[in-house]
């Protein structure tokens, strides 16, 4: 068994780690559990928008002026069941990724029978650089695809 599977991720899976700066690095610490793998990571050109995923959850971290409140720092969760759709965008010389979830907040991602009572919301991630924010499309949507396929726990 090879360390993907071990993870609860599909057979052969390869991490995508792009580099991402100290303070998205910071901002997670205190959100990772010891031993929760990050298997994917990118930060866009300017470093303002970050997403970095685990085999049981995704993040989308904003720095800087670009959304992130007082703190400077703004990270969203997604469990990964919380995620009904992942979309890549190509745009001119970029990419932009959407995170399509449902919330009664625009915020807090439902789950469960919330999900199904919540409104549909989109997060746009923009931009990345097209071949790195392919590569990283790719990884996220076989977690993505295998979270969706993998039976109930509590069935």
């Amino acid at each position: 068994m090879d360390s993907a599977q071990q993870w609860g991720l599909p057979a052969g899976f390869a991490p995508v780690r792009y580099t991402i700066s100290d303070e998205v690095k910071s901002a997670l610490r205190a959100r990772l559990t010891p031993g929760d793998p990050v298997v994917v990571s990118i930060a866009n050109e300017s470093d303002t928008v970050s997403i970095v995923a685990t085999p049981s959850r995704l993040f989308t971290i904003k720095t800087g002026s670009l959304g992130a409140g007082a703190a400077g720092v703004l990270v969203r969760e997604y469990p990964w069941e919380g995620v009904f759709d992942i979309v890549a965008t190509p745009m001119t010389h970029n990419l932009k990724i959407a995170l399509h979830f449902r919330s009664n907040d625009n915020r807090t991602v439902e789950v469960g029978r919330r999900a199904a009572l919540a409104k549909p919301a989109v997060e746009n991630l923009m931009p990345f650089e097209s071949a790195g924010g392919t590569e990283v499309f790719r990884a996220l949507l076989q977690i993505w695809n295998a979270r969706r396929a993998a039976p109930d726990p509590l069935t």
